[in-house]
Formats: structure tokens, C-alpha cells, sequence
């Protein structure tokens, strides 16, 4: 059918609409581009395509002829050097660096968002600490709000000046157990930047700049020593599109950066320094105000990682009360608790009542096992866990026993009216029963089993602050009373759901170290090996969490043999210079 026939779409409009057409321009852009109607726009392509009209479709519709149809000659691809392609990458590559043994080697990561200015207080204050630690200071890039056609890299962006001399653009691996993903430029609104990026070190550790803050325990096989993927948080302002993700996420922006460590024998240890609204930050007992670093600040508290003294490594014991397990003796000074000098210490999973938990107590095996090891007395364990509790407090630190499912396994216990035919702890489950009904009578709703059975041994009432379940505590504006088990409405409990709070919670529970959001969960500070955790993969790490007077956090995860930072003596800035 000749182009001349159609009712619209003449020579001049093919003519004048083919250069859009054959550019891939679509319909109501031509339309827009020659101040057409989308109308006959459509019918000058339908023309250039050879199709019929509209006009002759509607005829055809009616019972006429359908039109003749003109297949569409091939058209011949565009130039390749003409054609525009989005940015590709088939490769990454990856820098060694080598990292000295016999010294510590200290570097500070964070990250800068391109084209926006960098927060002066806190550049200030990381400048001075790096310069006061001797340790590298290092930033990470990435770009927002680039077009489709645009190059990604975070090296091409443009970044503050003052940065320029400490951008890192690449990946470096340092040692075998450290990978920086300088290159990973994530999207600053990404509610999970850590997503994916767990394997990409083969089970090492592995960091990654970005602005929001973000930590998990990544998931190896029993035997070996616990390893973190975690992002650094940003020197720079916010600076987001007014969306809704954009809303979101410069609610979850963080003035952060991480100090990691290498000790002598290459053991990384990585730790979270997190600014306050003008930039200043604490460390541990060092705070950097004004570019000036003082030592000397006590923390407000110390969050430790689940209890469970039956089962408590001595060597977690010792690195942070002091305490040699075997005694309940105290005996240095040279630990966390004394160092860091806490107002408050936060205990979970006190108890571990393995000796008859619900879990094991149907387990003839289960049973002879303790039964050779002399474990089935259920007071000697009540009153263990109350003793080292006693033990390991100090006159000038409040401490506080967070109700915890572990702990409430002996409420579960005295329940259980079969638990009364155990010969040698039938004594016992009346006694504590006999309390809790005598409570009962008098109408003392205030009464818990586990506070009346640990009050037992000297000392606990004077100075543990047993918190029950829903009572909550606050210490410097951190919700440090949920144990982690309980969550919602009654269901079970995890940090995704903690993280929908509206306050800043520091939980435990999960026995994996973990930052989500607001939300901080503690580890363990038992055995990570207990038997029937050693089936399969597992993410448990020895852990505790500080919380600053400002109400800023850091996670200290430490190493099973007691170690929460370098330690060694002397020290170096690790050079990422190629």
C-alpha cells in the first residue's frame, strides 16, 4: 500500500518524524519534539513503518477488507561508535598490600559522598585521633543521583578538596584477612549496604564505605575464629533527593568511621567510632573534642554478651571482670570493666540451667552425661550463676540482670509438675514453689521466681538490679532491657523487629554480634563451642557493646583468646600507597 494513501502521515510528516523514529525516540517525545498531536505523530511512524492507518483499521473493523499490510524493510543498525551504552565492568581488580608483622598497624576508614561537603568538626576530630594513633587515615567514595549513561566509579566523582589526598577508590586486601571494598559505591539509600558482600573475602573480614552503619557475623564452620562484614559510616553532610528514600535514609545517616587494627600476629580487630551532632567522639576512655584528644572518660555502660556461667570461657572471664572461673576470685585489674569503668554493666543469660533445661531434660543421654560429671544438682547451679554475679561486680558500677529465656527456663521448670518426681532436686522445686505460692496468696504480683531463688546467695540484693521481662531499662537514651527473646506482641524476638522501635536499642540473645539500624545486639560471653552448636556452620563470636554518656555505641568483638583491640606494644599508621 503506498505511503500516499493513509488519511494522515503525508511525505513532509514522514520526513520530518524519520530522524526521531530511526533514533528510538519514543511516540510522545516525537509528538513533543515536532508540536504534534499524538495522533498524527502515530500516523507519520506508521507510514515510515509501512503499516496502515488508523482510519483503515476502524474500516476493516467494520467487516471491510483488512488493509493490506507492508512488512517493514529491515533497518540497519546504528554505527557502533554512535550508539550509547550504559557503563559495564567485567573485572574487579584487587591491591595487596602487605602488612608488617611485630608491630600494631592502625588505619581509620570512612566514607565521603561526591559533589558534598564534608562535616568540619568531625574531619577535624578524625584527622587529629589518626595523627595522635599514628595510623592511616583513609577515605572511601561514593556517588548518587548519576544517569544511566553516566560513569558510576566512585573514582570519577568529585569530592571534597580537603579529601583528596586520603580517597581510596579500590579494593585492598590487607593480609589475608581483611578485604576494603573501596569500589563497592553503594547508594547512600540502601537500608542494607551489607547485603551480598559476606563471601566476597572467602569468610574474611570484609568492610565497606558507606553512610549508614551496619554490622554482621558472617557464618564459617565450627573451629574457626569469628569474622565481620561491616560498613564505616560518612564525613560528610547528608545530601539526598527529597523522596521518600531519600526521607529515610537522612534519618539513618551516621557521622561514622571505623579504626581497625592489626595486631602483631595479623588478628584484625575493627571497632566503631561514631561522632556526635558537631563532630566530637569518644573511644574507649579517649574523647576527641576540637581536635584535641583527652583520655580518662568513662563509658556509661557496658552491655556484655550472654553469661551463661555454667558454660563461661575463662578466658572472656578474665579479659573483662578479672575473674578466674575456677575460684571466682578476681585476680587483675587489667581488665574491661576496670578500664573502662562503666555506671552501669548490663548481664544477660546469667543462668544457663542446663542441668535440667527443657531442651536435654527428656535425654537419657543427656542425663548420664551430666550424671558423670556430678551437674544435676539444680541449686548448686542457681546459686553458681548468683555467686559469680556477686563476683564479678563493682562498688562504683550498677549492675543489672536483664530477664532473659535462659534465666526463665527455671520458672519453665517449676511448672512442670513432673520436675517434683526428680529425686535429687524434687527439695528444691517445692521450696522455690512454695515461695511463689505463698506470694501468690498475698497477692504480691512483684514476686519472681528467679530474683527469689539467686537473692539466696549473699550479696545479690545489694548489688544486682534484676530487670523482669517488660520493665525496660534506659541508660543514656539506649533501651538496654530487652534480652532479645521476646518480641512484638509476644512473638519471637529478633533485631529486624527491635529496629522498628523508636528507641535505640542494645539487645543480646542471638549470641552473633550485630548492628542493624538502631539496634545493637551483643554476643557471648560462654564457650562458643557448647556441643549442640557444633553441628553445622554457625555466627556465634564473643562480644560485648558500649555505650558512650552521649548515647553513641561501639561493639567490641573479641578474639576467644580475651583480646577486644591490639594489644602488643609498639604501633603504625599501615600504608594503603600502592
Amino acid at each position: 500500500m503506498p505511503a500516499a494513501s493513509f488519511i494522515r502521515g503525508s511525505l513532509e510528516d514522514q520526513a520530518a518524524a524519520q530522524p526521531l523514529h530511526a533514533a528510538g525516540t519514543p511516540l510522545r517525545q516525537i509528538a513533543a519534539a515536532l508540536g504534534w498531536s499524538y495522533g498524527r505523530a502515530s500516523e507519520a511512524v506508521r507510514a515510515i513503518r509501512g503499516l496502515p492507518s488508523d482510519n483503515e483499521l476502524r474500516q476493516a473493523r467494520r467487516g471491510k477488507t483488512a488493509p493490506e499490510v507492508v512488512p517493514e524493510a529491515p533497518k540497519a543498525e546504528p554505527a557502533a561508535e554512535g550508539k550509547r551504552k550504559p557503563i559495564r565492568i567485567s573485572k574487579v581488580a584487587t591491591r595487596s598490600v602487605d602488612v608488617p608483622r611485630g608491630v600494631v598497624s592502625r588505619l581509620i576508614l570512612t566514607a565521603a559522598q561526591d559533589d558534598t561537603p564534608v562535616h568540619e568538626g568531625f574531619w577535624r576530630n578524625l584527622t587529629a585521633y589518626a595523627a595522635h594513633l599514628d595510623a592511616q587515615l583513609a577515605v572511601g567514595g561514593f556517588t548518587y543521583q548519576l544517569g544511566l549513561f553516566e560513569d558510576h566509579a566512585v573514582a570519577t566523582g568529585v569530592y571534597a578538596a580537603e579529601l583528596q589526598p586520603y580517597l581510596e577508590f579500590g579494593r585492598v586486601q590487607l593480609g589475608p584477612d581483611l578485604l576494603i571494598v573501596g569500589d563497592a559505591n553503594i547508594l547512600p539509600t540502601t537500608a542494607n549496604p551489607l547485603a551480598g558482600w559476606h563471601t566476597v573475602n572467602g569468610g574474611g573480614h570484609v568492610v565497606i564505605p558507606h553512610a549508614r552503619r551496619a554490622l554482621e557475623t558472617i557464618p564459617r564452620m565450627p573451629g574457626r575464629p569469628p569474622r565481620y562484614v561491616q560498613s564505616t559510616g560518612c564525613c560528610t553532610l547528608p545530601s539526598y533527593t527529597p523522596r521518600a528514600s531519600g526521607r529515610r535514609a537522612l534519618f539513618h545517616h551516621t557521622y561514622g568511621a571505623l579504626l581497625i587494627e592489626i595486631d602483631v600476629d595479623g588478628e584484625v580487630f575493627i571497632r566503631e567510632l561514631a561522632a556526635e551532632d558537631d563532630g566530637s567522639f569518644q573511644d574507649l576512655t579517649a574523647r576527641v573534642d576540637s581536635g584535641v584528644v583527652t583520655y580518662g572518660h568513662a563509658v556509661a555502660a557496658l552491655v556484655c554478651g550472654d553469661d551463661h556461667q555454667a558454660a563461661m570461657d575463662p578466658n572472656i572471664a578474665l579479659a573483662t571482670w578479672g575473674i578466674d572461673v575456677r575460684t571466682n576470685r578476681q585476680v587483675t585489674s587489667d581488665c574491661l570493666i576496670d578500664l573502662l569503668r562503666p555506671a552501669h554493666q548490663v548481664r544477660h543469660d546469667v543462668l544457663d540451667f542446663r542441668r535440667r533445661n527443657h531442651h536435654d531434660r527428656g535425654s537419657v543421654h543427656s542425663r548420664a552425661r551430666m550424671l558423670a560429671a556430678g551437674t544435676t544438682n539444680v541449686e548448686e547451679e542457681v546459686h553458681a550463676a548468683a555467686a559469680f554475679l556477686v563476683a564479678t561486680s563493682r562498688p562504683w558500677c550498677q549492675t543489672h540482670q536483664v530477664e532473659s529465656n535462659h534465666d526463665d527456663a527455671l520458672t519453665r521448670w517449676l511448672r512442670d509438675l513432673k520436675a517434683a518426681e526428680d529425686e535429687e532436686n524434687a527439695y528444691y522445686h517445692a521450696e522455690l514453689n512454695a515461695a511463689w505460692l505463698r506470694a501468690i496468696r498475698r497477692r504480691d504480683d512483684t514476686f519472681n521466681p528467679i530474683r527469689h531463688a539467686m537473692g539466696a546467695v549473699g550479696g545479690y540484693d545489694n548489688v544486682v538490679d534484676f530487670v523482669g521481662y517488660g520493665r525496660g531499662l534506659r541508660i543514656a537514651g539506649v533501651e538496654c532491657g530487652l534480652h532479645g527473646d521476646i518480641g512484638i506482641s509476644g512473638s519471637r524476638g529478633s533485631p529486624n523487629q527491635f529496629r522498628r522501635l523508636g528507641d535505640k536499642v542494645v539487645s543480646a540473645h542471638t549470641h552473633s554480634p550485630k548492628i542493624v539500624e538502631g539496634v545493637y545486639v551483643a554476643g557471648v560471653s560462654a564457650s562458643l563451642s557448647q556441643g549442640y552448636n557444633d553441628r553445622g556452620p554457625g555466627a556465634w563470636a564473643n562480644g560485648h557493646v558500649v555505650i558512650y554518656p552521649s548515647g553513641k555505641r561501639a561493639l567490641l568483638c573479641m578474639h576467644p583468646d580475651g583480646r577486644a583491640w591490639a594489644e602488643a606494644r609498639g604501633q603504625e599508621g599501615v600504608s594503603l600507597a600502592a
